[in-house]
């Protein structure tokens, strides 16, 4: 297959030094030494990103490698739109975070720490289209104008927030991380969902109003919503089912959860069965999504606010091209 990018392209590297994998003193300066075309940067703060990518157009650089974890894919996506326009160059992710959701889902999450290597070998030998994986991105407005928008690939609100917390504070915090920081997390959480009061936090749920494009608003006490434009998640689990033709896959299950074990292994075994639309446990997709709530929900891992007046708005209309090596 013909190769689409010039062996010679250039390379702009967005390290985050913070991340998991990198505080070990382990990152790309070794084989980018010897190559004029790679340049490495470091984001010491979030901040920073916008200045480095401003530097990376300024110098042709054409393929964006992401160093760090999903947050710092979120970052370099949010500023890529305001730097590079429409002409977005190609992005490769090296799984240097916790968890690596969006690399997990690229493919590069398997090479681990070789993924540069590959990276480097496929331009020198042709990257083709084989090596290329499409992907749609979630653009999150604040209508307040709160904060700033923000480009991500995974959004979760209600238990999908308690489990993060849960991540970060006891399981993360003991050294767990990867795969098997998911599977602790999946059943420590599950554990207090499934036999915890209808009254806990977790069961309550958050009161929001969701519309999914063009339907009408629903308001009601929610277990969880998970939205995402990936295709997969780490170790096979993939909580979604039902109509998908549209970019936006969604998940979203009313509160308190009935038969919340029975549903759970019918969803993560993919599996579902005709009784969980009844019990209040939908799927689907949609391409655009509104929403209001007044609790804090998840963008790739981290917390953010939803403003004074709690409505957000989805699309997905970015698309951005990601590097397989």
């Amino acid at each position: 297959m013909k190769s689409i990018l010039s062996p010679s392209i250039r390379i702009g590297v967005v390290q985050n030094p913070f991340s998991t994998m990198n505080r070990k003193r382990y990152g790309v300066e070794h084989a980018a030494a010897e190559d004029t075309n790679i340049v490495v940067e470091q984001a010491q703060e979030t901040t920073d990103i916008a200045q480095i990518l401003q530097s990376f157009r300024k110098n042709n650089v054409g393929i964006v490698v992401i160093d760090g974890g999903d947050g710092t894919v979120r970052e370099v996506l949010s500023q890529c739109p305001n730097v590079f326009g429409s002409d977005l160059p190609f992005f490769c992710i090296l799984p240097s975070g916790k968890t690596n959701v969006c690399a997990h889902d690229i493919g590069t999450a398997k090479y681990k720490r070789e993924a540069f290597n590959r990276l480097l070998a496929v331009r020198k030998n042709g990257i083709t289209q084989d090596h290329i994986r499409r992907r749609a991105v979630l653009g999150i407005r604040w209508e307040d104008g709160f904060y700033p928008p923000v480009q991500g690939m995974l959004i979760g609100f209600g238990g999908f927030r308690e489990a993060t917390n849960l991540a970060q504070s006891h399981v993360h915090s003991k050294g767990f991380n990867h795969n098997l920081a998911v599977v602790v997390t999946i059943f420590s959480f599950f554990y207090d969902a499934v036999f915890g009061s209808d009254n806990s936090s977790v069961r309550a749920g958050d009161e929001m109003a969701v519309r999914f494009d063009d339907d009408e608003v629903k308001v009601n006490q929610r277990f969880g919503l998970i939205l995402t434009t990936l295709k997969s998640f780490v170790l096979g689990v993939w909580p979604f089912w039902g109509e998908a033709s549209r970019k936006i896959k969604w998940l979203d299950v009313d509160a308190p959860p009935p038969h919340l074990l029975r549903a759970a292994i019918a969803v993560l075994t993919r599996r579902p069965k005709p009784w969980l639309q009844k019990a209040g446990y939908r799927s689907g997709s949609a391409n655009s999504i509104f929403i209001e709530t007044h609790k804090p929900f998840i963008i790739d891992g981290e917390t953010f606010e939803p403003g004074p007046n709690g409505r957000l708005r989805i699309d997905s209309k970015l698309h951005v091209d990601f590097i397989s090596p």
